[in-house]
């Protein structure tokens, strides 16, 4: 059975399960999602070249947040949360942007300064977008299928580029086996795309999982398999702004587009699980559950931020279960919250992640973030967005390229530096005002 044949609807939005029925679906869920929970705080921990400590307390409040924040959007109490089976993880969509901030910052400043100024900029943007979610539907006539799709694909490419650079910075560096690096990247890279190409749909929903364990027992039996951080004793406690707040204007700039386009990728994914759950997809009710849904997404971040973890956002994976299981229960999402928090609050999760070698990372998010471009294609591809919309998306990406690398050989320093060295939010900035200021007619005719 295909993933795209849905399966009939054995338990509906507001039913209940008997707990065990529960319980298995609520494990599926977790394993549909549970890889790309944790793969996206790793990278980033790893890219910032935190210590063993830090990376832990990342990781594990990276899995705790997820629990609360798919508790808060499954209840959709007080108008925040969608109420539908959603499932809410750390975002692959803010991996590159925070790494260039991180990256892009004073050398001088120390680590956990930086991490201060991202995560308070992160908190000031994920409620600025809640305050925009008010508007939902005139903020969908700004972030079209071009604005979106341009986004995205850039942030697939630079990530991409990104993830090579380092991989041929691990393998050129001196000792290193390099012909052993990159045979457990290629494996991890085939074997996550093996599993991702089955006819099985439980295979492609654990494709990340599986080429993880995969690459780890590959790992360990050629003797890369790292010791990774010793456990803290007892369980983790989440600490609010445990590095403290900060801001700083180019960051701020640079993260705001990003969260706008996470947003609308939201609306397509509660959108679709309020197809899957047999509930209407118009109308004024369909639009209170998304504006819910963003404002959840926005707490969520924000409560990520000040537990000192990357922005949260509305996982798609759930979909693909629901579909496959026929299960919509939105209880379902309580059974996921509380294991998503239980892993959270257990140190050796973390400690066990951290121990992955970077070559498995690398095979496994070098095809990840080549699906991320190939879903900012679809977008354009699908989004029936004419000529018009192709030379917007065309000018906008080669415009944001164009204009980081300019920046760069300027030599500007300071926000403004931060901000125009960074294409995808000079290619997200530049689409948005393209749309509005490019008339729909006038390019219409002059292309006929």
């Amino acid at each position: 059975m295909s993933v795209l044949s849905a399966a009939p609807l054995l338990y509906g939005h507001a039913d209940r399960l008997p707990l065990p029925r529960a319980f298995l679906a609520g494990l599926q869920h977790l394993l549909a999602v549970f890889g790309g929970i944790v793969t996206a705080p790793l990278i980033m921990a790893v890219g910032m070249g935190m210590p063993a400590a830090e990376t832990q307390a990342i990781l594990a409040a990276s899995l705790f947040v997820s629990g609360v924040a798919t508790a808060i959007q499954v209840a959709g109490r007080c108008g925040i949360g969608s109420g539908l089976l959603a499932i809410q993880g750390t975002s692959f969509t803010f991996i590159g942007p925070v790494l260039f901030a991180f990256h892009g910052l004073p050398e001088a400043m120390p680590a956990r300064e930086r991490l201060a100024v991202i995560f308070g900029c992160c908190a000031v943007a994920a409620a600025l977008t809640g305050l925009l979610a008010l508007g939902i539907r005139r903020l969908q006539r700004l972030l079209t299928p071009t604005v979106t799709g341009t986004t995205v694909l850039l942030i697939g490419l630079t990530l991409v580029l990104s993830t090579l650079e380092n991989l041929w910075r691990a393998c050129t560096a001196p000792g290193a086996p390099t012909a052993t690096l990159a045979l457990l990247t290629v494996t991890v890279f085939a074997l996550t795309l093996w599993l991702a190409t089955r006819l099985s749909p439980w295979c492609r929903l654990c494709s990340v999982l599986g080429g993880l364990a995969g690459g780890a027992l590959l790992a360990a039996a050629l003797g890369l398999f790292g010791e990774g951080a010793d456990a803290a004793g007892g369980f983790y406690l989440p600490r609010l702004l445990p590095y403290g707040f900060g801001f700083d204007v180019g960051v701020f700039l640079l993260l705001l587009p990003v969260f706008l386009v996470s947003a609308t990728e939201s609306v397509g994914d509660l959108t679709a699980t309020a197809s899957l759950s047999g509930l209407p997809t118009r109308g004024d009710r369909y639009w209170q559950r998304v504006r819910g849904g963003i404002l959840g997404d926005a707490l969520n971040s924000l409560l990520a931020a000040l537990a000192g973890t990357f922005p949260n956002t509305t996982f798609s994976q759930n979909n693909g279960v629901i579909r496959l299981t026929g299960i919509a229960s939105r209880r379902i999402g309580f059974v996921v919250a509380v294991l998503l928090v239980a892993l959270g609050l257990l140190p050796a999760v973390a400690a066990q992640l951290q121990s992955l070698p970077e070559a498995v990372l690398y095979g496994s998010t070098l095809l990840l973030f080549l699906m991320v471009a190939r879903a900012g294609w679809g977008l354009l591809a699908g989004g029936a967005i004419g000529r018009r919309g192709w030379c917007i998306a065309a000018g906008a990406a080669a415009g944001g390229w164009l204009l980081a690398e300019v920046s760069a050989r300027a030599g500007l320093e300071g926000p403004a530096a931060l901000f125009l060295q960074f294409p995808v939010s000079n290619g997200a900035f530049l689409a948005m005002a393209l749309e509005v200021l490019v008339p729909r007619r006038a390019l219409a005719a002059g292309l006929t």
